[in-house]
């Protein structure tokens, strides 16, 4: 779980970051709490997905009053917070942020504990610009900046997840010289390539983290099935249309009727049309905007008029042996004991990083004896594809089970 939605009541409730929250792949977990009236701890589920989330939403409404369950759990989400466990995003639907008032009737033995509570919601929310007043101040556009500010939270994460990343450093320095971000005199356009499995697409969500920031529109596109679609004109998207579309299209069909600055990755083109139609509706961007194609086809992309390319090549040496060594040992080098069946196993997985990642993954905790007969399964099917490699792993994750079971 992502980020934890909180709300005071059912009118909460109604404003939902569903949509904009699940388009970026951020998990979200909706708590029920606003309907318990009782008093009683927040259940186990709901702690489960607090402990695990990295953000919470608090959305309040001072139209109905507030619960029980709620008050509660808001006790609990700013003890995290104040553990610097959790990162607190309070939204006020309107002037007042709760009514407590009839509820601490009932449970006067709370009152104080709650209001101390929503006191500190309230001093988050004054460093929180979009927190107050959500819905005088168009509150759809309001809620999209605000899934937004949390994607760049979760952006800034991943960056910091891919530093250490075998190669990476070395592929971003020549990657960066080609983006030249420094330069705004026009749209350019540029490729990635390189066999499957070599981390092509580590590399340009590793880009997208680090420079999306610098873009006043920004797109990661998994799947360019449906590009036209969303580069067509901009006449084609007026008014009320803009939003009746998804929002990739949405997106870029708004940056080019505004001349905005556009970073759009295009991941898995895999055919010169596609790489044609991109390349030519960028000059709809404004200056300094980035486009990067990802193929495995370097001729699609020259084809394509893309005249600054960069090869995503094998690992070194020393770079898949530590890779290997993360997934195997949780450590930089291998054990001793394994060094050279870690050489080995190397070698097998072609010095790509998704391979190396599984061997290294399915290898750890396993002795000496399992690692030879593994490797030596492997070496047999040497130069097959990642898809051929993961049944081979299944087989013999399977005869474990197997004689596990008869043992």
């Amino acid at each position: 779980m992502d980020v934890f939605l909180s709300f005071s009541g059912k009118i909460a409730l109604d404003v939902d970051f569903g949509y904009d929250l699940s388009r970026n792949g951020i998990k979200a977990f909706k708590s029920e709490s606003w309907k318990e009236s009782s008093f009683k701890p927040i259940d186990l589920r709901t702690l489960e997905a607090l402990t695990e989330s990295k953000v919470a939403v608090v959305m309040t409404s001072d139209e109905e009053v507030s619960s029980v369950g709620f008050l509660e759990e808001l006790i609990v989400i700013i003890e995290f917070q104040e553990k610097r466990s959790l990162t607190v995003i309070p939204v006020f639907l309107t002037k007042h942020p709760l009514d407590v008032e009839k509820v601490s009737q009932i449970f006067p033995e709370r009152a104080k504990i709650w209001r101390t509570a929503i006191a500190k919601l309230d001093n988050i929310a004054a460093q929180y610009s979009f927190s107050r007043n959500l819905a005088v101040m168009h509150g759809t556009h309001r809620i999209k900046q605000i899934a937004d500010d949390i994607r760049l939270m979760f952006l800034s994460s991943a960056s910091s997840d891919f530093k250490g990343l075998a190669g990476m450093d070395r592929h971003m320095k020549a990657l960066y010289a080609l983006l030249a971000l420094e330069s705004d005199e026009k749209v350019r356009t540029i490729g990635i390539w390189g066999s499957s499995g070599v981390g092509k697409t580590t590399l340009a969500r590793y880009t997208y983290a680090e420079i999306s920031v610098k873009f006043q529109a920004h797109v990661f596109l998994e799947n360019v099935e449906n590009m036209k679609e969303m580069l067509l004109p901009s006449e084609n998207f007026e008014g009320e249309d803009l939003r009746s579309v998804n929002h990739e299209m949405n997106e870029m069909a708004e940056a080019k009727q505004k001349h905005r600055k556009v970073l759009l990755i295009a991941d898995g083109v895999n055919n010169i049309e596609q790489g044609k139609w991109i390349a030519e509706n960028a000059n709809w961007f404004a200056p300094g905007s980035r486009v990067i194609l990802i193929t495995q086809e370097k001729s699609l992309l020259v084809q394509s008029g893309v005249n600054h390319v960069y090869e995503v090549g094998s690992l070194r040496y020393d770079e898949a042996l530590q890779l290997f060594s993360r997934f195997a040992f949780k450590q930089p080098y291998p054990s001793p004991d394994f060094e050279r069946l870690s050489v080995r196993a190397v070698q097998l997985a072609g010095f790509l990083p998704v391979t190396i990642r599984l061997f290294g993954s399915f290898l750890t905790g396993r002795d000496k004896e399992e690692w030879e007969a593994t490797l030596l399964k492997l070496n047999a099917k040497q130069g097959k594809d990642i898809k051929e490699v993961w049944k081979i792993m299944e087989a013999l994750e399977d005869k474990d089970i197997v004689e596990a079971s008869q043992r």
